[in-house]
């Protein structure tokens, strides 16, 4: 893939909220039982739109979107949809009854909280519109839809229709504004090695070939280098073309590959392309050439599981973090809130992360980040966070290859004994 691999290990189901009052639960349809009877099911539901979403996120390969809908008989309907604009399409769909509350806001940084995205506001045409163009990507293409249709289904009833100037604006606001050849020269790799012609048309020429990768599939984008080359063009600074020379590390299947490619830009736009060569590349080499220094704070975690579970809000929401469970404990990955990493000479696919706690089943709660300024933000907001109340820090350190998920996928239980050297 070509962006946060994190992204693509989600899945989704529908939801059920449990009902204060009586604290019951409807059985697995995604209604809840209330006082004086039961919500009626989503078809048959008098639904009346009231808001949507869609998230800036077009040219990193993904949107995610959401929309709100006021039922007569209360029980609003909340839902998710989650697509991926290279492989799958329209991929997943998350659907909640209710009022809005903690369960649906975790649902939401769940989905849209890695992407470092805007919500763009957009109308009930516009939503199922870009629904509807989704889904007969995933016909056309024979591709799986969501499978609990009869949630999203009423969509599709009404058939939406966009002009051509309004598919033109809607393009430029999910994928956001483009302002140095660095963000072009990213972007149009990025989605030529994910085989997303579409995508990279947005940020070339018409005469641009856009096909020559074709031949890479589920391709990860992790690293690229840009170079300014000696060429100079006729003309103005300000007007004439810029050539660069790019040195793209791209994984497919676990193998790695060096692309050496050249490419001219004019008025933030690619109006040349072309490749140059290629050389393989052992996953020791890909590993160097992707290696950072990772900081790492350690603290003591005096909290009991009980208050630990009532309390992940704090983790997931104050913090901004997309959490993932593992057999010794749960992991919260901080992304920063935009895609700037892509406006880099040097790109790399993990830069989009901020840092990373994981909080062991053992009462240890591990910070990283790959730098300085990232690791110091992380510890001023556990700092100025309720959590700082249940918290002892033990120990600081600056490792010159990052050890955090060698340590989650060990046996070791204490971080602190798994770096110490063995005596």
């Amino acid at each position: 893939m070509c962006y946060t691999s994190h992204m693509k290990e989600r899945t989704f189901e529908n939801h059920d909220n449990s009902n204060t009052e009586t604290g019951t639960t409807a059985p697995n349809r995604g209604f809840t039982l209330l006082e004086g009877g039961l919500y009626s099911d989503i078809p048959s539901a008098r639904k009346r739109f009231s808001s949507a979403y869609v998230t800036n996120t077009r040219l990193m390969g993904v949107l995610a979107l959401y929309a709100h809908w006021t039922v007569a008989d209360g029980g609003d309907i909340h839902q998710f949809f989650y697509i991926d604009c290279e492989e799958t399409g329209l991929e997943t769909c998350t659907v909640y009854r209710g009022d809005w509350n903690m369960e649906m806001q975790m649902a939401e940084q769940a989905l849209v909280g890695g992407l470092g995205a805007q919500k763009i506001p957009i109308t009930a045409n516009t939503f199922r519109w870009i629904l509807q163009y989704w889904r007969n990507f995933n016909i056309e293409h024979d591709l799986p839809l969501p499978r609990n249709k009869s949630d999203y289904e009423f969509i599709f009833e009404k058939k939406a229709k966009l002009s051509a100037p309004q598919r033109e604006d809607l393009m430029d606001q999910i994928c956001g504004q483009i302002t140095s050849d660095y963000q072009v020269v990213n972007y149009f790799l990025m989605r030529c090695f994910g085989r997303d012609e579409e995508g990279a048309a947005y940020v070339a020429a018409d005469n641009v070939p856009l096909d020559i990768f074709s031949n890479y599939h589920r391709a990860t984008f992790c690293k690229n280098t840009i170079d300014r080359s000696d060429r100079r063009f006729a003309g103005s600074p300000e007007q004439r073309p810029r050539e660069y020379i790019c040195e793209s590390l791209v994984e497919t299947d676990g193998i790695y590959e060096i692309i050496i490619t050249r490419i001219i830009v004019k008025d933030l736009q690619v109006v040349d392309f072309e490749y140059c060569n290629k050389s393989p590349v052992t996953q020791t080499e890909a590993a160097i050439l992707l290696r950072k220094t990772e900081f790492a704070t350690v603290y003591e975690f005096f909290m009991e599981d009980e208050d630990i579970n009532e309390n992940l809000g704090e983790f997931v929401l104050n913090m901004n973090t997309v959490m993932t469970t593992h057999p010794n404990g749960r992991l919260f990955m901080a992304f920063k809130p935009t895609n700037a990493h892509v406006d880099e000479r040097v790109f790399m696919l993990s830069n989009d992360v901020k840092g990373v706690y994981f909080l062991t089943n053992y009462g240890q709660l591990i910070v990283c980040a790959y730098s300085a300024e990232d690791i110091n933000e992380l510890e001023m907001g556990l700092a100025d966070s309720p959590l700082r109340h249940f918290l002892i820090m033990t120990g600081r350190y600056e490792l010159l290859d990052p050890v955090l998920f060698e340590f989650i996928n060990s046996d070791y239980t204490d971080f602190q004994s798994f770096i110490s050297p063995v005596e």
